[in-house]
C-alpha cells in the first residue's frame, strides 16, 4: 500500500470514528443503531487493512472499500 493510500485509509477511520462518537452521544433516533453497525463494520475493515500494511500483505484500498460500500 503506497502511503498516499494509507493517509486516506487512516483519514478515513478518523471519520468513521467521529461519526460513530457523535451517534453514541445524540440518543435520538432510531436509524443511529442501524448507522453505528454500518461504522462498526467499515472500521473492522479500515483496522484490517492498517494491521495488514504493517505485515506488508495488505490488501487493495480500492478492494478493501469495495467491500464496505456493499455493506447495505
Amino acid at each position: 500500500m503506497t502511503r498516499v493510500e494509507m493517509i486516506t485509509v487512516r483519514g478515513r477511520l478518523r471519520a468513521v470514528n467521529i461519526e460513530y462518537s457523535g451517534l453514541v452521544r445524540n440518543k435520538i433516533g432510531e436509524r443511529r443503531f442501524m448507522r453505528m453497525e454500518e461504522l462498526k463494520a467499515e472500521r473492522e475493515v479500515l483496522v484490517d487493512l492498517i494491521v495488514q500494511n504493517e505485515k506488508r500483505g495488505a490488501r487493495t484500498v480500492s478492494a478493501a472499500m469495495a467491500s464496505v460500500q456493499a455493506v447495505p
